[in-house]
C-alpha cells in the first residue's frame, strides 16, 4: 500500500466554525425576491444561503478595497516622510492608484 492509500484510509473529521449571528429584517422588492428565488433554485441553494453568499461576496470585495486604501495611505505617509514633500508623495500614490485601475480594467 502506498502513502496515498494510507492517507485515504485515515479517519476524516469535518469541523465547522460556528459564529454568533443576529437576525435582521430587510425589505426587498417583490420582483427582486422572485429573481433571487429563481437564481437560488438554479444554483440548488436556499434563498437565505444565496443572500448570505451575495452579502459575503460584496463584503469581501469592500474589505479588500478598504485594506488596499489603507495600505496606499500608509505608503503615502511613509513617502512624505522620506521625500520631505507631501505633495510628491500624493502624486506618486495617485499614479499608483491610476495604474492599478488601468491594469485591472484592461
Amino acid at each position: 500500500m502506498n502513502s496515498l492509500d494510507e492517507t485515504l484510509d485515515e479517519p476524516f473529521e469535518l469541523t465547522f466554525n460556528v459564529r454568533s449571528s443576529e437576525a435582521v429584517t430587510v425589505t426587498i422588492p417583490i420582483d427582486t425576491l422572485a429573481n433571487l428565488r429563481a437564481i437560488a433554485g438554479k444554483k440548488d441553494m436556499s434563498l437565505e444561503g444565496l443572500i448570505k453568499f451575495y452579502v459575503g461576496q460584496g463584503l469581501r470585495a469592500d474589505l479588500t478595497q478598504l485594506r488596499a486604501d489603507q495600505t496606499l495611505n500608509a505608503a503615502q505617509q511613509v513617502l512624505a516622510e522620506h521625500l520631505k514633500s507631501g505633495e510628491a508623495a500624493a502624486r506618486i500614490v495617485n499614479e499608483i492608484r491610476q495604474r492599478s485601475i488601468t491594469d485591472t480594467a484592461g
